[in-house]
């Protein structure tokens, strides 16, 4: 991995997106990402339940996929909603706002791990990151994301 490639991977706490990130950036070689029929499941075999996509709409986003955990944090699918739907609370505006830093980047993006603000998850705290996919190595057509919570106070202050 070159340098800066090391530099990011060192700033996750989380093995699970340390491995996500390692196969991302395998992938995608001396493209923005990789494209979105590389990542499989049998490439993310253990971490595809902690993993999403998130389709760029525009200057929006679609729900595509969502591992299992995933679907159990948020508390229920969102596939194929649009961002802009759910505007309007901290944790979707945060979203958002994440999500389109790291289109304008074309580059990964992390955060955390920070205490969770979506309703009723308060009591946990999250790592999350999200890693441009291009189907032309250049733009930037979705967003492989992945998270991964622990109890709050384990991390950051209770």
């Amino acid at each position: 991995m070159s340098d800066s490639a090391n530099e990011f991977a060192g700033q996750l706490i989380s093995d699970k997106l340390k491995a996500i990130y390692a196969l991302w950036h395998e992938l995608k070689g001396e493209a923005v990402g990789p494209k979105r029929g590389q990542i499989t499941p049998a490439r993310l075999r253990t971490t595809m339940p902690w993993t999403f996509i998130m389709e760029v709409a525009g200057s929006d986003f679609r729900f595509s996929f969502a591992g299992d955990r995933v679907v159990q944090f948020m508390g229920k699918a969102h596939a194929g909603i649009k961002l802009s739907a759910l505007l309007g609370t901290p944790f979707y505006d945060g979203m958002s706002r994440f999500f389109a830093g790291a289109v304008a980047t074309k580059g990964p993006m992390r955060a955390g791990p920070l205490r969770a603000s979506l309703p009723g998850k308060e009591h946990l705290e999250i790592e999350v990151m999200v890693l441009p996919v291009s189907e032309d190595g250049e733009h930037i057509s979705a967003l492989l994301g992945a998270f991964e919570t622990w109890q709050a106070g384990t991390y950051t202050s209770a």
